[in-house]
């Protein structure tokens, strides 16, 4: 019983890093999609594909750096290859030492935590703290922006903020430097029966297992009721008639078992929301490295290796709770084309509240960062 009660504790510690109507996506390196991504590999974010790193001899002092993963190391391949990369170009004078599944800091205590000190590398779920970064993360949760899958989401995202004076001020602020970034991208709806869902109005007179505030006073207006419940009741909700289906990404879902009772999946070709993670350094930390450090680390968080590892290795995690739908034979639909802009034209105006709130306490620079995050979208010419 000990044994199951930790792996749980566990679990519910990742998804938490992780939320953000959490798409399909991100435990620490594990997105789930709405759609199975493209293979195609590509450059990195920011990056021209035809330049390899450059050679840098590391003259620097010996150091001993912390890093705090949110996810296991099972979780944590892609990023545990990315510091060794950074290691042996060092010539093994700069070490990592490696805290798994929140040991360190909890999903929660990222931000605080990295920003004070406590570690010197950490993963940071920015949906865990909106009041901090109400334009790189409240704006971006605007819901069902155009982002199309994880790997399109990543990329912009990596080369907005990195680029952006407001948003890096945010971090900044926090005494955090953010290095590489990810979305917490996709959503799904699982379903205790087979129905049939194309437009909004579909789910009135649905319960629906939310915590989302924006979709709950949705579901509300059009004659749903929002089911508060964590995803630990997430199996009970849909076996015992206590919700007639689940908003969430599917990777949550899976986690918490709660696939193999549902009737139908349905999947967004937009997310309802898109949250960013970043992989940060604390920020004193990262002013004390010389040049060339700083310069071999964002070689490796930017540089192809990495996009590269992580485009393969997110395929397969998000094909794994896609396969598990169709191998228990539960139809699985997608969302998308006009229907999908049906369900975006009746959020917008739950968006636009959204914005307006932000707007009133003082952000008054928000919708000039939506327009940079819709234009990102609309320009966007990358593989995925």
């Amino acid at each position: 019983m000990m044994k199951k009660t930790l792996a749980l504790i566990l679990a519910l510690a990742m998804v938490l890093a992780l939320a953000a109507c959490a798409g399909n996506q991100t435990t620490g390196g594990t997105p789930g999609t709405s759609a199975p991504p493209s293979q195609t590999t590509g450059p990195a974010p920011g990056t021209d594909a035809t330049t390899a790193p450059q050679e840098l001899a590391y003259n620097g002092p010996e150091l001993e750096l912390t890093v705090n993963f949110n996810s296991s190391e099972e979780q944590s391949p892609i990023y545990i290859a990315l510091f060794n990369r950074i290691s042996e170009r060092t010539g093994g004078k700069v070490k990592f030492i490696y805290h798994y599944s929140g040991s360190l800091l909890s999903a929660n205590d990222a931000l605080d935590g990295l920003g004070a000190g406590f570690c010197d590398f950490s993963d940071v779920t920015l949906t865990n703290f909106p009041d901090n970064f109400p334009y790189t993360q409240r704006v971006i949760s605007y819901p069902f922006l155009g982002f199309r899958s994880f790997n399109m989401a990543a990329q912009i995202i990596n080369d907005v903020v990195l680029k952006n004076d407001i948003m890096m001020g945010e971090f900044a602020a926090a005494n955090i430097q953010p290095l590489f970034l990810l979305g917490t991208w996709g959503t799904s709806m699982v379903m205790a029966d087979d129905v049939v869902i194309n437009t909004p109005e579909s789910i009135a007179g649905m319960k629906m297992v939310t915590f989302d505030p924006i979709l709950s006073r949705f579901l509300n207006d059009i004659g749903a009721t929002p089911v508060a419940q964590p995803p630990t009741e997430y199996f009970s909700c849909l076996s015992n008639n206590v919700a007639d289906g689940i908003i969430h990404g599917l990777y949550v879902v899976g986690i918490f078992g709660a696939i193999a009772p549902a009737k139908s999946v349905y999947m967004f070709e937009r997310s309802f929301t898109t949250g960013v993670r970043a992989i940060s350094a604390n920020k004193d930390t990262w002013d004390s490295f010389d040049d060339t450090l700083k310069t071999i680390i964002m070689e490796e968080m930017q540089g192809e290796e990495l996009w590269n590892d992580g485009v393969a290795y997110w395929a397969a995690s998000d094909q794994r709770w896609l396969d598990q739908v169709t191998d228990n034979n539960i139809p699985l639909r997608y969302i998308k084309g006009e229907e999908m802009q049906a369900w975006a034209d009746a959020l917008a105006p739950y968006g636009d509240a959204a914005m307006k709130e932000l707007y009133d306490k003082g952000y008054t620079e928000v919708y000039n960062i939506l327009e940079v995050w819709n234009n990102a979208i609309e320009n966007y010419d990358g593989p995925y």
